[in-house]
């Protein structure tokens, strides 16, 4: 049953019109039934009206502040003044209080011709924190920028020296300007206007610098895109390889040799990455569940995408016993030269593919360890937190890895069976 408002007409009225039973046409027809979005009342323009007030400020107070301190840092690093105190510096042995304080009132000068100071009389406190200043323990500073009394107390941190690196721009042949090249200035600044000048420099900084876990996974991810992009390729080799009909030819194989020992050291970088990232150091519990679950992605991703590399050399050793097979119908003296041949170059040649399925296999023994070790200690953590739930699935997960270390365990004493090291 469905009920809306309806005029004298029969027709849809939402404010003045009576409750009528309608059908169900009726009810879903109505005007404004399938508008979903409701009313929309933009506001934005009047946010921007009052927000750029408030920008257009900083901005100006940024720019002045800016311009404050291109012209303290060209007045500090002028040549004249250079000069001015390296001659005063040279005399200093003679008269060295008062050639100190001279350079001091030099300096002094030199900053109040960008910005007057305040009087030190009419302050008797900081006006961030409101400290008391005295003559020793809480002396009163200038702020270089704005001029204000301030403190420096380093634990309220309301002014500071800042560090500064001046370029100076050689402008003519003098010797004092080219052994100066560039110039390091200590400039006294207050909180506010130091917040005014690089707040908005830090948190652009801050934002473009990457952690160093983001740089190695950004690093892994790479690897993992080159090992998927090659892989097709290499999969495609060993189809072709193993075509009955159509056997390899030497070209065939070399190149499918390389693209193996290409996909090798990519997978060797792939587990340095890995590794690289589980073993950073951090306090955070939250920051180590990220870098175990990375790693244990990593060493599920090794174990899934090496196995096509580990039939590679026992291919190779059945294209060569083929074509052994296919040339015994020839003359006695053809082949006795062909298997001469042949057994020299499998002694050439077997070696480094036999090396290669052996470090593999050991690669693969160690990377299995290395996740029992952490599932086993992925354990401890569990029943120490006392998530006895996750206990049995980390069992399960524990018992699987030592059915598979003893799997790799019997096919490296396999391995060495067949190849022993004489």
């Amino acid at each position: 049953m469905y009920q809306i408002k309806l005029s004298r007409a029969a027709l849809h009225e939402p404010v003045r019109g009576a409750w009528c039973r309608v059908c169900e046409s009726c009810y879903v027809s109505r005007e404004g039934y399938f508008d979903h979005k409701g009313t929309i009342r933009d506001h934005t323009s009047d946010f921007i009206a009052l927000r750029r007030k408030t920008v257009d400020k900083q901005h100006l107070e940024t720019s002045r502040l800016d311009k404050r301190l291109t012209k303290l840092t060209q007045v500090l690093t002028d040549p004249a003044a250079a000069e001015t105190l390296n001659i005063q510096q040279s005399t200093a042995s003679k008269m060295w209080p008062v050639n100190l304080n001279g350079l001091r009132n030099q300096r002094k000068l030199l900053e109040q011709s960008v910005v007057t100071w305040e009087d030190d009389a009419k302050v008797p406190t900081c006006p961030f924190c409101k400290q008391t200043f005295t003559n020793f323990s809480l002396r009163k500073h200038h702020c270089r920028l704005c001029g204000r009394v301030v403190c420096g107390d380093t634990r309220t941190a309301c002014s500071k020296e800042v560090g500064l690196n001046v370029n100076v721009n050689v402008t003519n042949g003098n010797a004092l300007t080219e052994k100066m090249g560039e110039l390091a200035l200590d400039v006294r600044i207050c909180r506010e206007c130091s917040g005014i000048l690089f707040n908005k420099r830090d948190f652009i900084a801050e934002v473009s610098r990457k952690p160093p876990d983001q740089k190695s996974y950004e690093t892994m991810v790479q690897f993992e895109k080159g090992i998927v992009s090659m892989l097709p390729r290499f999969q495609k080799l060993l189809a072709t390889l193993q075509d009955p009909n159509k056997p390899p030819t030497p070209q065939q194989r070399s190149e499918a040799s390389k693209t193996r020992k290409r996909l090798l050291d990519t997978f060797t970088q792939y587990d340095i990455a890995a590794k690289r990232i589980v073993n950073m150091p951090t306090d955070s519990p939250t920051q180590k569940q990220l870098q175990t679950a990375i790693y244990m992605y990593s060493v599920e991703f090794l174990q899934t995408h090496m196995l096509p590399l580990k039939a590679l050399p026992k291919i190779l050793k059945q294209t060569k016993s083929g074509s052994k097979h296919n040339g015994h119908h020839k003359s006695l003296t053809s082949v006795s030269q062909a298997s001469i041949m042949d057994d020299n170059s499998s002694v050439v040649s077997s070696n480094p593919e036999a090396d290669a399925e052996e470090k593999l296999l050991k690669e693969q023994l160690a990377v299995l360890q290395e996740q029992k070790f952490l599932v086993g200690e992925m354990i401890a953590s569990a029943k120490t937190n006392r998530k006895f739930e996750e206990v049995g699935a980390l069992a399960q997960s524990l018992t699987e890895l030592d059915k598979e270390i003893e799997k790799v365990e019997g096919q490296i004493k396999d391995f060495e069976k067949r190849n022993p090291v004489w």
